[in-house]
Formats: C-alpha cells, sequence, structure tokens
C-alpha cells in the first residue's frame, strides 16, 4: 500500500517537471529584428541602413552579440539591445543574421536566423528604375484606357438647353461653367482631377475642358444667361417661322 503511494508521488512529480519546463523555456525565448531606417527595401532585398535589435525580456540579459553568417558584427553590454549598420559594409549576396545572448544567470541562448539579401548599388538602380518604368507605364495605360471609355462609351450628342428658369440640381460633385460654350453642367465623376482642376467634358458641347467648381451665384448667372439665349432663339424661330408662312401664302394671292 505504502509502495504504490510513493509510486504514484513520484509519476506525479516526474510530470509536473515535464509540463513545467517547456513554459520556463517559452518566457525566456529571444529573437532577433530588423528594421530599415534609411535606403531600399523589397522584401528580403535590401540596401542602406538598418537595425538589428533584441526581442524579448531584456532584464535577463547581461549582453549580447550580434551575428552575421557566424561571425560577430557587434557586442552590446546594456540595454537597449540593438545595432545600427550599412549592408556595404558586410558584402552583397545572401546573410544569415542572429544573435548570441548572454543570460545574468550565465546562460546562453541563440536566437533563430533572419535571412536577407544584401543588394549592390548597381542592383538598386536597376530594381528602381524596373518600379518606376513599371507604374509609368502603368498610370499611361490607364490613362489611355479611360481616355478611349469617355470617348468611346460617354461620347453622346450634346444636350439640349435647359427648359426653365428654375435653379438646377448639380449633385455632390457641384456644378462648372464650360469655358468653350459658358453654359453650366454636372461636374462628372469620371472626369480626371488634377493639381489646377478637373479635366471634364461639358455636357452641351461635348468639348474636354480644365474646369473648376463653380459658385451658386455664378452657376445661376450662367443658367439664366441660357435661358434668356434660348427664349431669343424661340421668339427669332417663331418670327422666321411665321415670314415664311407668309411668304408662302402670298404665292396663291390672286393677281388683280
Amino acid at each position: 500500500m505504502k509502495k504504490t503511494f510513493w509510486t504514484e508521488v513520484t509519476l506525479a512529480a516526474v510530470l509536473l517537471a515535464v509540463l513545467t519546463l517547456p513554459v520556463s523555456a517559452q518566457e525566456e525565448g529571444f529573437s532577433v529584428r530588423l528594421r530599415r531606417d534609411f535606403g531600399y527595401g523589397a522584401g528580403v532585398n535590401v540596401r542602406g541602413t538598418l537595425t538589428i535589435s533584441l526581442v524579448g525580456d531584456e532584464t535577463q540579459v547581461e549582453s549580447i552579440a550580434f551575428l552575421i553568417d557566424g561571425e560577430v558584427m557587434a557586442s552590446v553590454g546594456e540595454a537597449p539591445f540593438r545595432f545600427q549598420f550599412h549592408t556595404d559594409d558586410y558584402g552583397f549576396g545572401r546573410h544569415q543574421l542572429n544573435a548570441r545572448v548572454i543570460l545574468q544567470d550565465g546562460r546562453v541562448e541563440t536566437t533563430s536566423v533572419v535571412g536577407m539579401n544584401f543588394i549592390s548599388p548597381e542592383e538598386e538602380r536597376g530594381s528602381l528604375v524596373t518600379l518606376f518604368f513599371g507604374i509609368g507605364g502603368a498610370l499611361i495605360l490607364a490613362v489611355v484606357i479611360y481616355l478611349l471609355v469617355q470617348t468611346l462609351i460617354f461620347k453622346r450628342k450634346p444636350k439640349r438647353a435647359h427648359q426653365t428658369e428654375e435653379a438646377r440640381q448639380y449633385g455632390l460633385l457641384g456644378g462648372t461653367i464650360c469655358p468653350q460654350c459658358g453654359r453650366a453642367y454636372p461636374r462628372h465623376i469620371w472626369g480626371i482631377n488634377l493639381v489646377i482642376g478637373k479635366l471634364d467634358r461639358c455636357d452641351h458641347c461635348g468639348k474636354w475642358a480644365m474646369t473648376v467648381r463653380a459658385s451658386p451665384e455664378r452657376l445661376r448667372a450662367a443658367e439664366e444667361a441660357e435661358f434668356k439665349a434660348l427664349e431669343k432663339d424661340k421668339r427669332a424661330g417663331v418670327i422666321g417661322y411665321q415670314i415664311r408662312d407668309a411668304l408662302d401664302d402670298s404665292k396663291y394671292v390672286d393677281e388683280v
């Protein structure tokens, strides 16, 4: 009976130790982190000034040695445990960086490795040229497609003039006045926003022009001018029809 009791106690103690040890190791785990302070970076390809730093409980650390390809880059004896360097000083190509951590109780831990590729100035210039040409080409292609869509899909006959003196509604983007025909129309969401204004297409004359958002007073003045011109055209048209009808009727007057 006593033998069975002590056997169970021993097994429980061993099990408790096994369960406790991994937790302690996880709490004391360390790693390194790389931060790009200045220069080029695209994934693991970097060039410029970097900072390698320790991640973990620094209060347990006595000193640390930062390593590159197994060789010591720098030794740091006090917090914060970090080291700044330039990639050109360590040769071009792939490198493995980590740290050897000496704890205050004398134990030594080695962090996992971080792989990076230090590129040369020529490779950096080539990557930047490729990047800029890629972005520039994509922007130019987007503008060309946009203009084609505007020309082929949104192209339509000029709208008829507004038929009433009531104030018009121009929507959330507001209205503008065409510098070509002087008429007011709503600003379009598909207009091209530039620094000095929006490149937009007039609903009336169909021409493209650089425009800005007009004030309600200017829009109302343009509406009134358009309405007056429309009324004038109507009166001129009525008089013209009357004269034409009178001339047509005179052909049937019997001669005396």
